[in-house]
């Protein structure tokens, strides 16, 4: 479970790495650009920036809501319990999966401060070195390039380690240049009893959003031979 350090009566600092000498700088992306050690930014769940400094390379993500209740409330969530927050939860989730040692980013830390029973949060991980996300892979015009066989192994082996990732999509697969497969964004996913209703839900899950991008852009196809190949490396 991450280290657990309070900053203010507000403000809660969660770390998950115990030989970094993290701080709450270091999930302020200005402070990392004063530092000349912000590289890019990005969207997915959250906002998103790229850190490469003297402590090595992270991704800081700050949690933000989606659907309609996102035009009101971006980015604030209701407060009922420290090990109810969306941080202490993945961070305690990455942690798992690393003991179980699968292809995970590696945790770092996380912070929230609590302000009229209603909280904001950031997290910190570490980059996944030299890897693309599979849409990009895809969309490139590469997706013969991907080995869709252990793609499909690689996912069942989370699920027979119990882990649910509530947003199983081409976005969240990475793959480096040593053809490592990995999982990333794990907000809201967790770790349950085995049952083929959720482990379909998933894989149902990642085809719907494969078709979804192949309807939006005409460079985006993936043959139902490599989707084979998936089922294939799945089922085994």
């Amino acid at each position: 479970m991450p280290q657990t350090i309070k900053i203010s009566p507000d403000t809660i600092l969660l770390k998950s790495d115990p030989t970094l000498p993290l701080a709450t700088t270091w999930f302020d992306p200005e402070f990392w650009q004063s530092q000349q050690a912000l590289t890019g930014t990005g969207n997915g769940r959250g906002a998103v920036w790229f850190i490469n400094s003297q402590f090595g390379k992270f991704v800081i993500r700050r949690y933000r809501r989606g659907g309609l209740i996102a035009k009101l409330n971006k980015c604030r969530f209701l407060f009922t319990g420290l090990e109810k927050t969306r941080p202490w939860l993945e961070l305690s989730l990455l942690e798992t999966m690393n003991k179980l040692s699968l292809p995970v980013p590696r945790p770092i830390g996380g912070i929230f401060t609590v302000r009229f029973g209603f909280y904001q949060a950031e997290l910190l991980t570490e980059t996944i070195t030299d890897a693309e996300d599979l849409f990009d892979i895809i969309k490139s015009g590469r997706p013969d390039q991907a080995d869709w066989n252990q793609i499909g192994r690689v996912i069942k082996h989370f699920h027979d380690n119990g882990i649910y990732h509530s947003d199983l999509n081409c976005h969240n697969i990475m793959i480096d240049k040593q053809h490592k497969i990995w999982l990333i964004d794990f907000d809201k996913c967790e770790q349950r009893e085995l049952n083929q209703e959720w482990m379909q839900s998933n894989i149902d899950r990642l085809k719907r959003s494969i078709d979804k991008e192949s309807n939006k852009y005409s460079n985006f196809h993936v043959s139902e031979e490599l989707w084979q190949a998936f089922l294939e490396g799945y089922h085994g």
